[in-house]
C-alpha cells in the first residue's frame, strides 16, 4: 500500500505541474484573443464612421449634382434669349451705318439750319425763284434731319438692346460659374467617396482578419480549457484516492492503538493495584485510560 501511495502522490505531483502550465497557456491564449478581438472591434467601429461620412458625402453630393440639373435650363433659356437679340443689335447695327453714311450732321445742327431757312423766307424779300430753291433746300435738309432723328433712335435701341445683352450674358455667366463650381464640388465628393470606400475595404480586411485570429484562438481556448478540465478531473480522483488512503490508514492506526489498550489496559490496572513501576508503554495506555 505505501508503494502504491507513493505511486499516487508522484502522479498528483505531475498532474500539479501539468495544471499550472495549461493555466499559463489558457491565460496567455485568453489575453492574444481578447486583443484580437479588440482590435476587430475597433476596425468595426471605424468601418461604421466612414459609412455614415460616406452617406453624408453622397446626399450632399446628390444634392450639388441636382442643383447642377436646375442651373442648366436656366443658363440655355438665357442663352436662347439672348441669341435673336444679338441677332436684333446686328440688324440695328447695320441699318445705323446704312443711314449714317448719308448724314453728316446731328439732327439738332440739321433743325437750325432749317429753322435759318424758314425764317430767310419768312422775314426777307426773296425772288420766287429763290423762294422755291430754300424749300427745296429744306425739304432736302427734313429727309436729313428725319435719317439723323433715326440714327439716333436706332443709337438708343443699340443701346438698350447691347446693354440687356450685357446683362443675360453676365447672368448666364454667373450661372455658368454657379453650374462649374457646383459641378467640381460634386466630383469632389464623388473622387471622396471613391477614397472612402477603398479605406472601408481595407478595414473590412483588417478586421477580418482579426476576427479570424479571435475565432482561431478562442478554438484553442475551448481546447485547452477542456484539457485543463480534464487534467483537473484526473488530479482530483487521484487526490480523492489520496485522501481515501490516508483516512484509511489513520483508521487502521486508530483501531490497532484501541487493540492495543484493550489488551493492555487489564495489565496496567492490576499493576497500578500492585503498586509496580510502570513502563514507558504502560503509561501511554494509563494516559489514554484517563483520557476516556
Amino acid at each position: 500500500m505505501a508503494q502504491g501511495y507513493q505511486e499516487l502522490v508522484k502522479e498528483l505531483s505531475n498532474y500539479r505541474i501539468e495544471v499550472s502550465k495549461l493555466r499559463d497557456e489558457l491565460n496567455l491564449i485568453d489575453r492574444e484573443k481578447e486583443l484580437w478581438f479588440k482590435k476587430k472591434d475597433e476596425k468595426s467601429k471605424q468601418i461604421r464612421v466612414l459609412i455614415q461620412k460616406i452617406k453624408d458625402s453622397k446626399s450632399k453630393r446628390d444634392a450639388l449634382t441636382s442643383e447642377v440639373k436646375q442651373l442648366k435650363p436656366k443658363r440655355d433659356s438665357i442663352n436662347k434669349t439672348a441669341s435673336p437679340k444679338s441677332a436684333e443689335l446686328e440688324k440695328l447695327k447695320k441699318e445705323k451705318e446704312s443711314i449714317k453714311s448719308s448724314v453728316r450732321e446731328s439732327p439738332s445742327s440739321i433743325k437750325r439750319e432749317m429753322e435759318k431757312l424758314e425764317f430767310k423766307i419768312e422775314t426777307e424779300a426773296i425772288s420766287f425763284k429763290k423762294e422755291q430753291e430754300l424749300m427745296k433746300k429744306i425739304k432736302e435738309l427734313r429727309k436729313l434731319y428725319d435719317s439723323a432723328s433715326d440714327i439716333e433712335y436706332a443709337n438708343k435701341k443699340i443701346r438698350e438692346s447691347a446693354e440687356s445683352i450685357r446683362k443675360m450674358r453676365s447672368e448666364s455667366n454667373q450661372v455658368h460659374r454657379s453650374i462649374q463650381e457646383k459641378a467640381g464640388q460634386s466630383q469632389l465628393m464623388h473622387e471622396e467617396i471613391l477614397k472612402t470606400s477603398a479605406e472601408i475595404d481595407k478595414l473590412k480586411k483588417e478586421e477580418q482578419e482579426a476576427f479570424s485570429k479571435f475565432s482561431e484562438l478562442k478554438k484553442k481556448f475551448t481546447e485547452a480549457n477542456y484539457q485543463l478540465k480534464e487534467k483537473l478531473k484526473s488530479m482530483n480522483e487521484v487526490k480523492n484516492a489520496l485522501d481515501k488512503m490516508s483516512s484509511d490508514k489513520k483508521e487502521k492506526k486508530k483501531r490497532e492503538i484501541e487493540l492495543f489498550l484493550k489488551s493492555n489496559e487489564e495489565e496496567v490496572n492490576q499493576k497500578l493495584k500492585r503498586g509496580e513501576k510502570l513502563t514507558t508503554e504502560d503509561l501511554l495506555v494509563f494516559q489514554s485510560l484517563k483520557e476516556k
